[in-house]
């Protein structure tokens, strides 16, 4: 899952692994994920412990009773941004237009390294390691919980099941709910439901929409 939206999302801006706490929307998003999945047995709960996914896994723990932790694990945090940290595109625009126009111009793995942020490369080592870390703590068939970023999840799940997951520049949704079944008759992770925000909505819980 997500962290629900930011006081920075709201604004436009990137974060990367600054810290920042959810803005009311996103408490609002938070409390509507934990009571979907209130219906949702699960067994543990992890979270990147930068604030905005750390207050959202707290929510989510409140509103569906969940009896345990909030197990925070770093390898989940968000991919570091270099310069783009910390401003809106426009204001990037505005104080350095050569980097905007050259950065625009780049493939997408040759933009991180121009800017001086993690490569998708150094992301997949942190947060593969931290998934097998969570799965190697739980039996197979155990739920499990993991609120993290929008930047890490695509490009944990674009490596996991190809480049048309969240193409071009698309982001789940803040407070969207991911979910992969690992080890079903014996294979790799299964992508059964990617970035649903029906619970946002009122029109049901994480297991409504399936990726064929």
């Amino acid at each position: 899952m997500r962290h629900g939206q930011s006081t920075a999302n709201a604004k436009g801006v990137w974060q990367g692994q600054m810290e920042f706490s959810l803005s009311e929307e996103g408490r609002r998003q938070a409390t509507l994920a934990g009571q979907a999945l209130a219906r949702m047995d699960y067994d543990a709960l992890y979270s990147s412990p930068l604030a905005r996914a750390f207050q959202t896994a707290e929510i989510i723990a409140s509103e569906s009773g969940f009896p345990g932790e909030v197990a925070p694990v770093r390898g989940l945090i968000e991919r570091h941004g270099g310069v783009l940290e910390g401003q809106t595109w426009a204001e990037q625009e505005e104080r350095n237009p050569e980097f905007a126009r050259k950065f625009l111009s780049l493939p997408e793995e040759e933009r991180w390294t121009f800017a001086g942020a993690e490569t998708d490369e150094e992301v997949m080592d942190r947060f593969e390691a931290a998934m097998d870390e969570i799965r190697g703590h739980h039996p197979d068939g155990a739920r499990i919980v993991v609120v993290s970023h929008g930047g890490s999840m695509r490009a944990f799940l674009r490596d996991r099941f190809g480049p048309e997951v969240l193409p071009g520049t698309h982001r789940a949704a803040n407070a969207s709910i991911t979910r992969i079944a690992w080890g079903r008759n014996g294979t790799g992770p299964d992508l059964l439901d990617l970035a649903s925000t029906e619970h946002l909505t009122g029109q049901g819980g994480p297991d409504t929409t399936t990726v064929e």
